[in-house]
């Protein structure tokens, strides 16, 4: 098993360089992060309330991670794309583990992206952060990428199933996240009905401990929306794991992989 992982580390390391060079992810991704983070924030400097601008800031550049992430459900499926997939679902070591770490290099890209986004711009419009409070984004950006990803790997999940539709579970999982989530408005906004919802994504979690620790929150209250994430997590990884074993199963049963679309 370690040594499927340290295959599987080492193919997502080419992935990421082939997704990426120095030039394209400076230039061409974090210029959009950039752009699209001071947009949102833009919008409370025009309603001319600060308080609203410095919420919008942070849950537009927390967000980035989740966004980024969330590109495990296409990147999930490259292995059927490259013409691999049959002999990972033949394998005797199975393909949970290996396509569940096929895609971490997005957790690192999206927890660079996401304080990038957050440290560069805060300044700007009038959020100061200590050394303190910035140590304490940057490691719960990267807990909200992190317990994220498992949201992905699910949607990756289905994406092998209905490879059409790779994009489309992201994009419906990540307007949830973004409309009930607190990265807008407050999930408090929202019917209780909705904010139940909202609480089933980690990454709303993993915003809500940026809030706190950024503004002084009791640590107490950051440990439990951390707590929330991982939970929540673990309840995608579970369902994630299921899903890809049961498309092995099913596989090996039927011998074929062209199935769904």
């Amino acid at each position: 098993m370690i040594a499927v992982l340290r295959q599987t580390v080492w193919s997502g390391w080419t992935d990421l360089r082939l997704v990426y060079t120095p030039t394209t992810w400076a230039f061409g991704w974090m210029v959009r992060v950039l752009c699209q983070v001071v947009f949102y924030s833009t919008l409370g400097t025009l309603l001319g309330d600060h308080e609203r601008t410095r919420f919008l800031l942070v849950g537009a550049a927390v967000f980035i991670a989740a966004n980024e992430t969330m590109m495990a459900s296409a990147s999930t499926t490259w292995e059927r794309m490259s013409g691999t997939l049959s002999l990972l679902a033949a394998a005797p070591a199975g393909m949970v583990a290996v396509l569940a770490a096929r895609s971490w290099f997005w957790i690192a890209t999206g927890t660079l992206s996401a304080s990038i986004a957050l440290l560069a711009l805060a300044p700007w419009f009038g959020l100061r952060l200590g050394f303190g409070e910035s140590a304490s984004a940057v490691a719960l950006v990267f807990v909200t990428a992190l317990t994220n990803y498992a949201v992905g790997l699910c949607c990756g999940s289905l994406a092998l199933r209905f490879h059409a539709l790779r994009n489309v579970f992201a994009n419906i999982a990540l307007l949830a996240m973004t409309a009930f989530g607190g990265v807008m408005v407050p999930v408090a906004f929202w019917p209780a009905g909705l904010q139940w919802f909202a609480a089933a994504f980690p990454a709303v979690h993993g915003l809500a401990a940026v809030r706190l620790a950024i503004t002084g929150g009791d640590a107490t209250a950051v440990l439990a929306e951390v707590g929330f994430a991982f939970a929540t997590a673990a309840g995608w990884l579970a369902v994630a794991a299921a899903s890809l074993w049961w498309f092995q199963a099913n596989a090996r049963r039927t011998g074929s992989i062209d199935f769904g679309d």
